[in-house]
């Protein structure tokens, strides 16, 4: 039992020690990182430390013409005669919540967010992803229509996050990437983004 005591006690210490030196600003090497930092992850501002930066738009935004939206209006407003009908009552509802949040959420443009490519992961404004959370990625270059970095995670649970590269060497990109995860060479474009791209959703 005294043995024990003893263990944790010099545990204690060390601990309140390195607590110290962390306020103080001596962890400053990779080493006394990995030694500071708990196993499940780093501190948020290590991903910040960027080999890669630039800025891209928080979503895929289109620009839509007064065409665009009334060819939209008018099938939002058949499916809403159909579903009454139909006795849809439901469905015509939700065509309505439908149309209005879209309308709400897309008539302003997307945000310019802060792309980090680190050497523990990827930061996507104030989101990280540690490179542990990550399994492959994929880079679509097909100009002038797309140019994107597509990051796939190892849960199935997460879906698959698309970055613009905007004006970016994609070659750089993924060199530097393919030292960290690996590359899904030959994947196209996801059906569904290919969808939104060419009807502007």
């Amino acid at each position: 039992m005294n043995a024990l005591r003893k263990i944790f006690q010099t545990g204690r210490s060390e601990a309140k020690i390195m607590s110290r030196q962390a306020k103080a600003g001596i962890v400053r090497s990779a080493h006394d990182l990995d030694a500071a930092v708990p196993k499940q992850g780093r501190p948020k501002h290590a991903y910040d430390d960027a080999v890669l930066t630039w800025k891209a738009p928080e979503y895929t935004y289109h620009e839509k013409s007064i065409i665009w939206f009334i060819l939209a209006g008018f099938v939002a407003l058949l499916l809403v005669i159909y579903g009454i009908l139909t006795n849809g009552w439901t469905f015509s509802v939700a065509i309505l919540v439908f149309a209005g949040t879209y309308y709400l959420v897309y008539r302003e443009k997307p945000k310019m967010v802060e792309i980090k490519i680190s050497r523990f992961g990827v930061k996507v404004g104030h989101h990280i992803f540690p490179y542990n959370h990550l399994k492959s990625f994929w880079i679509v270059y097909n100009l002038p229509f797309v140019k994107r970095l597509y990051l796939r995670f190892t849960s199935r649970l997460h879906p698959d996050i698309a970055i613009s590269l905007e004006d970016m060497d994609a070659a750089q990109i993924r060199r530097v990437l393919a030292d960290h995860l690996q590359e899904l060479k030959g994947t196209h474009e996801p059906f569904s983004d290919a969808l939104v791209r060419v009807f502007k959703l």
